[in-house]
């Protein structure tokens, strides 16, 4: 193992405490690939397995996913899915922790959530079906398809949850980067943490509402996609014209995630 992932798995396992407070664990209900854990001790990978369905997910687990790869995992009354190329922990009752990729959490019931990443976190109080994604600069896009409550961080204070906008979480201590308003019916079609599943989501309806009330006030006048963020300045748009598919507003696209997954699965 590279000793930049030797890194990231310690900065893993200090970035909170790790244990489940009421004694239950997630639980995986559905694999689509190669997905493994590597497990933790004292900071240091000291072996690594195959996740399978109905197998629990310890807190020093860190969960990996291949490429093509997938997971859906529950948790009391919460689903979450791991997508392709995609690393994080479940570190107690209440935080989640993405490296790289991304992920979706779903409830219908008020919890709160800490979610955080390389350098940021946020905290979600609500319920509602959200996908975080991880961008190069360490912080995380946090996107809620169908969403109430609100979300906070330690210099962007408390925003209410406007469902169809991104927000970007930025830095430490964490901030609020600039809101992007995303065509929810795009995302849904084309979204395999939302399609690349056996089962529907429990908000499947409530998704289906927020797609309607986006597309009566705003009949479709999304003309870009967002990209990654590669810097707490620059972020990626990909705009479309009349006659073609979509192409990069600027000269590079997204950086490839790879050398942190090699080191587990080695060649993609």
């Amino acid at each position: 193992m590279s000793s930049f992932s030797n890194r990231i798995l310690i900065f893993a396992v200090a970035s909170a405490a790790a244990f489940f407070l009421n004694g239950e664990k997630p639980k995986v209900s559905f694999v689509s690939g190669k997905v493994e854990y590597v497990e933790l001790v004292d900071g240091k990978a000291n072996s690594i397995g195959i996740i399978e369905n109905n197998c629990s997910i310890q807190s020093n687990h860190l969960i990996a996913t291949a490429k093509g790869s997938r997971t859906q995992i529950q948790y009391d009354s919460k689903t979450w899915r791991l997508g392709s190329l995609s690393a994080a922990r479940w570190l107690d009752n209440d935080s989640f922790w993405i490296h790289s990729g991304s992920a979706l959490f779903c409830s219908e019931e008020i919890t709160t959530v800490h979610f955080s990443s390389i350098e940021s976190n946020a905290t979600f109080y609500g319920k509602g079906t959200i996908i975080v994604e991880a961008t190069s600069n360490g912080g995380f896009k946090f996107i809620p398809l169908e969403a109430e409550g609100t979300i906070s961080t330690a210099k962007g204070g408390v925003k209410n949850i406007t469902e169809g906008q991104m927000l970007l979480i930025l830095g430490q201590p964490s901030e609020f980067g600039d809101a992007y308003d995303i065509d929810l019916m795009l995302l849904v079609k084309s979204s395999r943490l939302l399609n690349y599943f056996p089962s529907p989501l429990s908000t499947f309806d409530q998704i289906g509402l927020a797609i309607y009330v986006q597309q009566l006030k705003l009949k479709g006048k999304y003309d870009a996609l967002i990209g990654d963020a590669t810097t707490n300045e620059n972020l990626q748009l990909w705009k479309f014209g009349k006659n073609t598919n979509a192409e990069s507003s600027t000269s590079q696209s997204p950086e490839s995630k790879k050398g942190f997954f090699k080191s587990f699965f080695g060649k993609e």
